[in-house]
């Protein structure tokens, strides 16, 4: 009798060593960076990131909402974890945000990356102060499929078990950009003479300036002058002759 109890509890001792313990997997969607004050008028980034602590997915969805009277989504970069990313969408009247990423048949995604990256603008009449931009995750319903779920590869279970909301302050100054200061007018190049002055480029742009212009005594009593010089050679040159 003894005999075939101790060999009960070899047995049993032996298939509990031998069979495989299952581990719950786990996973996880953060915002980065989680914290941070943006003021009025600038743009910020943020990174929807995944760590699936091993396990092999399907797929991952993401949702998250902010204040649309504070903040506002003006695009989604997709990631490169996963090959095709067919629900990517941005609602700027509720606040809300969707991003979902697919595995490839033939190959799923285990490890750590960026699903995503959204790009926001804090809105000039925002109100200053503390607020959230978080996922929508339900963590005591696993079977809900309209919040934020990670899909494990084979078995269609929810694995996502934890998140990292962004906590922000909406700044009360003003992001102002700074604009170049206007440089010369871009046109034909002037020649500036050792003394500064600019000469001026064209016969017209000289007589504007001068005024000695056709019928000015100036220009009448330069001509008169090489007249008579030239005339002075001429009589020269026949008596050379």
């Amino acid at each position: 009798m003894k005999s075939i109890i101790m060999l009960i509890i070899v047995i049993v001792v032996i298939t509990f060593i031998l069979t495989p313990v299952a581990y719950a997997q786990s996973s996880t969607l953060s915002l980065s960076p989680s914290s941070g004050t943006f003021n009025k008028g600038c743009s910020f980034s943020l990174q929807i990131n995944l760590d699936t602590s091993g396990a092999q997915t399907d797929g991952t969805d993401a949702i998250i909402s902010y204040d649309p009277a504070r903040f506002s989504a003006t695009s989604i970069s997709s990631g490169s974890i996963y090959p095709d990313y067919p629900g990517n969408n941005i609602d700027e009247t509720s606040g809300k945000i969707t991003v979902s990423g697919l595995a490839a048949v033939s190959s799923a995604f285990s490890g750590t990356g960026t699903l995503a990256t959204v790009q926001f603008s804090v809105k000039e009449n925002a109100q200053a102060g503390a607020t959230q931009i978080k996922f929508d995750f339900d963590s005591n319903d696993k079977s809900k499929t309209t919040d934020s779920n990670v899909v494990e590869r084979g078995t269609i279970a929810d694995i996502l078990n934890s998140v990292v909301n962004g906590n922000y302050t909406v700044g009360s100054g003003t992001c102002i950009v700074s604009s170049p200061s206007p440089g010369p007018a871009r046109g034909a190049p002037t020649v500036a003479t050792p003394s500064g002055a600019v000469q001026p480029k064209t016969i017209d742009e000289f007589v504007d300036r001068t005024g000695k212009g056709p019928g000015s005594p100036e220009l009448t009593y330069t001509l008169a002058i090489v007249g008579s010089v030239l005339t002075i050679l001429g009589i020269l040159g026949l008596a050379l002759l």
